[in-house]
């Protein structure tokens, strides 16, 4: 039995004839193992079995357990997580086959578990392996034309990742933010937020408040103002005019 997961493909096969409980305990102890596998938060990872095509669907069940030294599968329909959360189509449980979805899991490490027994030839396997979630991260750069005062000016948000993404700003003391909705999947975006209203002489500061994606809410409204990001708005005088003189030889 060989189990893939998206590139990766490692065999760890183990036969079990006794004891398996026992023996699948003592595998979850092990809550320091590096990870295997390593996803972002909100991405979707597909596990597929490669085994003999005479093995029933029926014989392959799927578990995923949290890594620590009390392991404890997130999946128990006895617990309060719903197995519909991590499992796309809540395919889980056996007769979903040799493969399944999983996605939606907070970030941590976790023991994916696949248990496959063929009574034909008599065995009775575990694959188990470990899966960082790790945290979604936002990542753009922030920056502004500066222009004389009364012409028009522009920011621009530049991303480093793929769309769609809402963008809730404020501008100098502006309370309520205004929102910027950019549709789509775009990778690496670049948006242009054209500031129209009349800015005095100096910089005024542009403000994210927020920013959300496909994934989650990226909120800075709690944080203090300098740890939020944004940019300074410069707007400059317009030049006095000067009588022009030319010079005498």
């Amino acid at each position: 039995m060989q189990l893939v997961a998206k590139e990766m493909t490692k065999k760890i096969a183990h036969n079990i004839t006794t004891a398996i409980l026992g023996f699948f305990l003592v595998l979850l102890t092990v809550a320091n193992a590096s990870a295997q596998i390593v996803i972002e938060e909100c991405d979707t990872m597909t596990f597929s079995v490669d085994s003999r095509p005479s093995i029933d669907d029926l014989n392959f069940v799927w578990g995923i357990y949290t890594a620590s030294n009390q392991p404890k599968d997130v999946l128990d329909p006895a617990g309060t997580l719903d197995p519909a959360l991590y499992f796309v189509d809540g395919m889980y449980a056996s007769g979903v086959g040799r493969t399944v979805k999983v996605t939606g899991l907070a970030p941590g490490k976790y023991y994916v578990r696949i248990h496959v027994w063929d009574e034909v030839s008599c065995t009775d396997n575990i694959e188990m392996y470990v899966m960082e979630v790790i945290e979604s991260t936002l990542d753009m750069e922030i920056f502004a034309d500066s222009v004389c005062i009364g012409e028009p000016t522009n920011v621009y948000i530049r991303f480093t990742g793929v769309g769609p993404y809402d963008v809730y700003y404020t501008i100098g003391d502006q309370v309520t933010p205004s929102v910027y909705n950019l549709n789509g999947k775009e990778v690496d975006p670049e948006i242009t937020i054209s500031i129209t209203q009349p800015l005095p002489v100096g910089e005024t500061k542009f403000w994210v408040m927020k920013v959300t994606d496909d994934c989650k809410v990226y909120s800075f409204e709690e944080v203090a103002p300098e740890e939020r990001p944004g940019t300074g708005i410069l707007i400059y005088p317009k030049p006095t005019k000067q009588p022009i003189y030319l010079k005498e030889e």
